[in-house]
C-alpha cells in the first residue's frame, strides 16, 4: 500500500513538473504589434475599405441569419426560463 501512495506521488509530482513546463509564458511567438503601448484615439475608424458597406447586397443564403430571432411564447425553446 505504501509503495502504491509513493509511485502515485512520484507520478503526481512529475505530471505537475510537465505541466507547468509547458505552460511558460516565456516559451513561443510574442505578438509584436500588441506588446507595445500605443496611444490609440478611440473616436478614429477604420479604413474605408475595413468597413462593411451598408447599401450593398446581402446573398440569400444569408438573409436568414440575419433575421431576428422570434418564437411565440408557447414554443419556447427546451431550458429557457423568462
Amino acid at each position: 500500500m505504501i509503495r502504491k501512495l509513493a509511485l502515485l506521488g512520484i507520478a503526481a509530482f512529475a505530471g505537475k513538473k510537465l505541466l507547468d513546463r509547458k505552460a511558460n509564458p516565456t516559451a513561443g511567438h510574442a505578438p509584436t504589434d500588441l506588446g507595445a503601448d500605443l496611444q490609440r484615439d478611440n473616436h478614429a475608424r477604420a479604413d474605408p475599405h475595413f468597413r462593411p458597406d451598408p447599401h450593398g447586397h446581402v446573398p440569400p443564403e444569408d438573409l436568414e441569419g440575419l433575421r431576428p430571432v422570434t418564437f411565440k411564447p408557447a414554443d419556447q425553446p427546451v431550458g429557457y426560463a423568462s
